[in-house]
């Protein structure tokens, strides 16, 4: 009988040892429980997925201003993979050469573009809110020509617009600026390394600032 009373009182002694050693929320739950409610919330597929848009600014010898929606996925904690769709506004001062047949002087028209850019593009967090960047886009671009036609009097200056398509491959960094637990201000400096003669980013930096959710 004694033996039992003290396995009894050594079992109890246990459980209050252990329950003296749990931390408790100011709501009444165990820390630990808390801990393993929101891991579990975080592994959920729908807490996982990332979306947002981004604006984007180019600087250098063109002006090129867009707008890029995507949509990704957290494969960890650390590295994020999606797609998007982009369209940009590109414009290049002074860049057709034509001759006004009136004054005989020689002048400059613009470049101007518009191109909508579907893509791919993974993000890997390497050091708390500093992330590296890297997206493959094809850009398929529309854009107007300015010629001199004297093929038929009177002279006159004529304009045309092509369609083409370029590749490229941004690499860059950015950072994240959290406003809540799911949602982030971003800002990004890309580069492409591929520079096509078509390229939309070719001899410019791309500057890109958003907002995500899930990110």
């Amino acid at each position: 009988m004694k033996s039992i009373l003290s396995v009894l009182l050594l079992s109890l002694g246990l459980v209050m040892h252990a329950s003296a050693q749990e931390v408790y929320s100011s709501s009444g739950k165990p820390v630990k429980a808390i801990k393993k409610e929101k891991e579990k919330e975080e592994k959920k597929f729908g807490n996982r997925i990332l979306f947002g848009g981004g604006f984007g600014l180019g600087i250098g010898t063109v002006t090129n201003i867009s707008v890029s929606p995507v949509v990704g996925y957290a494969i960890t904690d650390k590295l994020y993979a999606g797609i998007g769709m982009g369209y940009q506004y590109i414009r290049v001062k002074d860049y057709w050469p034509v001759v006004d047949m009136s004054t005989g002087e020689g002048i400059y028209k613009p470049f101007t573009s518009n191109v909508y850019s579907p893509s791919v593009w993974a993000r890997y967090v390497v050091y708390r809110n500093f992330f590296v960047h890297a997206e493959y886009e094809h850009n398929f671009m529309t854009y107007r020509k300015y010629f001199n036609n004297t093929s038929a009097p009177p002279p006159s200056i004529e304009r045309e617009d092509i369609k083409y398509n370029a590749p490229s491959l941004l690499l860059g960094a950015g950072i994240r600026m959290p406003v809540s637990d799911r949602v982030s201000f971003v800002l990004m400096g890309l580069y492409d390394v591929i520079q096509d003669i078509y390229s939309p980013y070719r001899g410019t930096l791309a500057i890109r600032f958003g907002i995500n959710a899930g990110f």
